[in-house]
Formats: C-alpha cells, structure tokens, sequence
C-alpha cells in the first residue's frame, strides 16, 4: 500500500506540472484519485504520421519509490497511429500483458515502450530546472520526429 503522504506529494507535482504542461502543450490533466497517469489531448506530431495530433496518456510510477524519483517507462497513443507509408514502428504495441494494460487496449490505445537513461528530476519550485514530465513529453516529440522509431 501506497503512503497517503507520498500520494499528496506526488499528486501536487502532477497538478504543478499539469499546469506548466498546458503552456506548451495544450490541455494536460491527471488523475487526481490516485496520480496514476497524465494525459495530454491533442499532442502535435511531425509529418511521416497518418495524423497530425495525437493523444499522449502517461503512466506514472508509483509506490515507493515512485514518480519524481523514477522516471516514466512508456505512454500510450492512438492504437491506429500509423506511418503515412505504412512502416512498421519500432517499441510500439498494441497488444498487453495483464488487466492493467487491458484496461487501456480497451479504450483505443496502444503503447510506445520509452525507458529513460540517468533521470535527474529536481524537486519543489525547481521543476524546470531538472527532468520531470515537460522533459519526457519533449522525449516523446523526438522520438516522433526520428526516423529511427521506424522499422526498416
């Protein structure tokens, strides 16, 4: 079981960085139940996609430890997100393993599997100021604009 005091914590970065998240990216919300995931609505990707936008749903980590100090491992999108000349997509799955995963596949999603070398997250009012979710959504807009996510 999750400390309630560590959920508090977590949930106030989200909404903190929900907030900033918004400024860049449009609306960004969270779940403010359990800080579970972040979605952001309409997230702009390059051409080379078969849409202009997507939506970007980010699994928090939690538990001890959890999000900040562990960084996010994927996120979900559009499980119709293809490539405009049909190229496969590397680390992309639209199948899961377990209820947790089923739940999303359920709603239309599918995964892209992101894991994050040295994650340095700084704490309190210095968001900006080290990795947190604005950074990761940056990683997310890279791997989109890079031709190497595709397969040959």
């Amino acid at each position: 079981m999750t400390d309630p005091d560590t959920t508090k914590r977590r949930k106030s970065r989200l909404r903190a960085e929900a907030i900033q998240l918004s400024r860049y990216y449009g609306r960004a919300s969270f779940d403010e139940k359990d800080g579970a995931w972040l979605h952001v609505e309409q997230f702009s990707i390059p051409p080379g996609w078969n849409k202009s936008k997507v939506e970007i749903l980010i699994d928090i980590p939690w538990g001890t430890p959890g999000y900040p100090s562990l960084a996010p491992h994927w996120f979900w999108t559009d499980r119709d997100l293809a490539t405009s000349t049909g190229r496969s997509i590397s680390h992309f799955f639209t199948a899961g393993n377990g209820l947790a995963d089923q739940q999303y596949l359920d709603r239309g999603w599918g995964h892209f599997c992101v894991h994050v070398n040295d994650w340095r997250p700084a704490g309190g009012a210095n968001l900006l100021r080290g990795h947190s979710l604005i950074s990761y959504l940056n990683l997310i807009r890279a791997i989109f604009s890079d031709r190497r996510t595709l397969s040959r």
